[in-house]
């Protein structure tokens, strides 16, 4: 029975080596975050220029409805926030426990994932919040961190 190296120095000049054959569906998974990432950044043109109380007149919803529908999504976001820290954690342990970079690189792709699901989730609620559509990007940021001055 052969014994099978750890290490060789052609890995050293093919660091894709240590991926083996998961490389294919890492840079598939890296694909969908990025497609991902820029739809969300992406401008939309909306179907009809219309107000927060008039989409809830159009749309017959109730007061109840809208507080119903605020709750669960920052609920969803509460949800994929703690997701993408579980994920953050097992990367790292994957990564020094099994010796698994290609596994580390999958865990923190999702990770990313579902920080941006955090990120949709918030921000719609935060629109409902102050019932306004069309709330910057800057706006929001400014309500999670808690002040009109503050900058990253």
């Amino acid at each position: 029975m052969a014994k099978r190296k750890f290490f060789s120095f052609r890995s050293l000049y093919l660091p894709l080596g240590f991926l083996g054959g998961e490389i294919n569906e890492v840079k598939n998974f890296s694909r969908t975050v990025g497609s991902t990432v820029k739809g969300m950044f992406v401008k939309d043109t909306p179907d009809r220029t219309e107000t927060f109380d008039q989409a809830v007149e159009r749309l017959g919803l109730t007061e109840a409805d809208i507080q119903q529908t605020m709750h669960r999504y920052r609920n969803y976001a509460i949800f994929f926030l703690l997701m993408a820290i579980v994920l953050f954690i097992y990367a790292f342990y994957l990564l020094f426990t099994h010796l698994s970079i290609s596994g580390c690189f999958i865990s923190l792709a999702a990770t990313t994932f579902c920080l941006l699901q955090v990120f949709r989730y918030d921000f719609w609620a935060y629109q409902m919040k102050v019932r306004r559509l069309g709330v910057s990007f800057k706006e929001w940021k400014q309500h999670i961190l808690g002040g009109k001055g503050t900058s990253l």
